[in-house]
């Protein structure tokens, strides 16, 4: 009878534990797709935010394109963007405003390696976006890594905007 009673407290007791399961954002303000504000035609962008707290960016312009995909966590009233560095061989460029044509084994995904292709990876690095009204705004970093930027800041919007030719 004590052990019936022992082994009754015991699944009492471990069923009041709770794990830490990561809960998924269901009903966050950043999970949709976001439509850049910023850059003018030809230049498109889009950041995609999925419930599962991955992420998507892609765009281009004429002919070529450029993307990432990654992980995100939210931090306050901050979301955090970190890119996974693909397998293949392609150009790279730091997340944000692109002031000069990058050359380079620093701009390769691997060092050494010759891209098939113009296309470029993203590399977003704890990349930091907050939120206002219907907009999605870059914190950019007071260290800048390239000069001669313009003082722009990276917005994102929920309405895709018409571009004119």
């Amino acid at each position: 009878m004590k052990i019936k009673l022992l082994l009754l407290i015991s699944i009492i007791a471990l069923s009041g534990c709770k794990k830490d399961i990561p809960k998924i954002e269901k009903n966050s303000k950043f999970v949709k797709v976001w439509f850049d504000t910023v850059r003018s035609y030809p230049f498109s962008a889009k950041l995609i935010i999925n419930k599962n707290k991955t992420f998507e960016y892609r765009g281009g312009a004429c002919t070529s394109s450029f993307g990432a995909k990654g992980i995100w966590r939210i931090e306050n009233d901050t979301i955090i963007l970190n890119s996974i560095k693909p397998k293949e061989c392609m150009y790279k460029i730091d997340f944000g405003l692109i002031c000069e044509k990058p050359s380079g084994d620093d701009y390769k995904t691997i060092k050494g390696c010759d891209p098939k292709s113009e296309d470029t990876y993203e590399n977003f690095e704890n990349e930091k976006f907050y939120f206002r009204n219907d907009t999605l705004i870059h914190k950019n970093d007071k260290n800048d890594k390239i000069a001669n930027c313009p003082k722009l800041k990276i917005a994102f919007s929920d309405k895709e905007k018409v571009r004119k030719h």
